[in-house]
């Protein structure tokens, strides 16, 4: 009986192919790993906002989110 907002900054891009499955996809894994649905929420909140801050334009229509965004910087590879 609790309505919880999980609010974010905005981002003004076309790419954002992807982005529905990625977070409901995000949420899912964290539940099944033991996570709260509130904790998962916002972890998922948290990787689908880095992913849409960090996608990439491919050819003229909408470009997907930047899914290996972590990875990549783990590994030191200037994406930007």
């Amino acid at each position: 009986n609790e309505i919880i907002k999980f609010l974010g900054e905005r981002f003004e891009t076309k790419n954002t192919h992807g982005t529905g499955c990625t977070l409901s996809s995000t949420i899912a894994s964290y539940i099944g790993k033991g996570y709260s649905i509130e904790e998962s929420v916002k972890i998922g909140k948290s990787y689908i906002t880095d992913a849409i801050k960090n996608s990439f334009s491919i050819g003229e229509g909408v470009g997907p989110v930047g899914h290996f965004v972590d990875l990549y910087k783990k590994a030191g590879v200037d994406f930007e």
